[in-house]
């Protein structure tokens, strides 16, 4: 009784992992096979942007894990589409309300807040049990999505072909979540009865060990150098005073992340337009 009732729900989850694989792999595909040449970059670096910054895909590989031990075809479907809907939210809309408020402005951009949020969310949900898991996956994909959405506008080159990137960026991340969905619930029911749920709390309790540390680290204030009262001259009569670093001038297709940009950062677009970075957003040089 119990396994005639199990099997149409086992081959509809099969058929929800086999739908968005293909959904998310052919809009990749398309996308990177259809785009102008001088946007190939942005297209690229977009989709490979979740295996450049492990503080999001670590949380997406989580995520996905997390969707995996749903048994409901439906409520895959549902959360699945939570998750979709709070990455376009946050591609499209959040920009504009978190503009409104410069504290938080500050705070995404200078501080790692949205990864940090994101593991500690997912490492959450990974020490429950499954039985009450179930019950946090909407929630978990509404703040994955969300974070998500923003982490890729702040990493956005924010020119004329960042949309390529945005979309790029958000497929990426999907690609991920799909993935890892997929091969959590084929390596559970291969090995039912093992440790994976062992491992499934050690990984979760990693993702919550690695937010605190990287918030820690990055609330302690770096030691800073006054190059006023700190200037030495040498007996020759030279100063050797330490001297500030040089502008830094990048490709629009090489941004790097925002914890690591400095005030004065340059990046020039393929149209000839140029971008100063100014702790707080991009603002174009006339």
């Amino acid at each position: 009784m119990n396994a005639t009732s199990r099997t149409p729900s086992r081959r509809g989850l099969c058929a929800v992992y086999i739908a968005s694989a293909l959904i998310v792999g052919a809009i990749a595909v398309g996308l990177r096979l259809s785009v102008p040449e001088e946007v190939t970059g942005y297209v690229t670096n977009g989709l490979m942007l979740p295996a450049f910054r492990y503080g999001l895909l670590f949380p997406l590989i989580a995520c996905g894990v997390i969707l995996s031990g749903e048994c409901r075809p439906i409520a895959l479907i549902a959360n699945l589409s939570i998750l979709t809907s709070a990455l376009w939210f946050g591609l499209q809309r959040a920009e504009t309300i978190v503009l409104l408020y410069e504290p938080l402005v500050e705070l995404i951009i200078g501080y790692p807040v949205l990864t940090t949020a994101m593991g500690m969310t997912t490492g959450g949900a990974l020490l429950l049990p499954l039985r009450a898991r179930k019950w946090f996956v909407p929630f978990v994909c509404a703040i994955c999505g969300l974070c998500v959405g923003l982490f890729i506008i702040v990493e956005s080159p924010a020119d004329y072909y960042d949309g390529w990137f945005l979309w790029a960026a958000g497929l990426g991340c999907m690609a991920v979540v799909v993935v890892s969905m997929a091969f959590s619930d084929g390596a559970r029911r291969i090995y039912a009865g093992s440790g994976l749920a062992v491992a499934g709390r050690i990984f979760g309790s990693w993702l919550i060990a690695a937010s605190l540390m990287l918030a820690a680290l990055a609330i302690v204030p770096e030691r800073s150098l006054d190059y006023e009262m700190m200037s030495i001259e040498s007996p020759d009569g030279i100063d050797s005073s330490p001297q500030p670093d040089a502008q830094r001038i990048f490709d629009a297709t090489d941004v790097p992340p925002a914890q690591e940009r400095k005030i004065g950062d340059v990046v020039n677009t393929p149209n000839g337009e140029t971008f100063l970075w100014t702790g707080q957003g991009w603002d174009p040089v006339d």
